[in-house]
């Protein structure tokens, strides 16, 4: 039970690993929940990026799993929300500049 944190973000990180890697491979917006209110002409492109976006978002968790193991929890909770956060502002980032190549 020492290590249940680190447990849950591992498989938390391998699902959205999981995630990212099939949106990326298949180029499925159907895959994406409400897809349909995404306002980008190539749908196809559109997932592909946002899959590689979710694949590197999987890195948050599993470094914050990964300072957990240590018993260091404030770092790891630390790591968890910033990690998160970066991943967020590059996505918006990268979603807004494939608008604006589209437009």
């Amino acid at each position: 039970m020492d290590h249940a944190y680190s447990f849950l973000m591992f498989c938390f990180a391998f699902a959205l690993l999981l995630y990212g890697l099939v949106l990326y491979l298949t180029k499925d917006i159907g895959l994406v929940p409400k897809s349909g209110s995404a306002k980008v002409k190539d749908k196809k492109t559109y997932a592909s990026k946002l899959g590689k976006i979710t694949a590197i978002s999987a890195l948050a968790p599993l470094t914050s799993g990964l300072i957990a193991w240590n018993g260091r929890y404030f770092y790891a909770l630390f790591m968890l929300i910033a990690g998160f956060a970066v991943c967020i502002y590059e996505g918006v980032k990268t979603i807004q500049k494939e608008e604006k190549e589209t437009h």
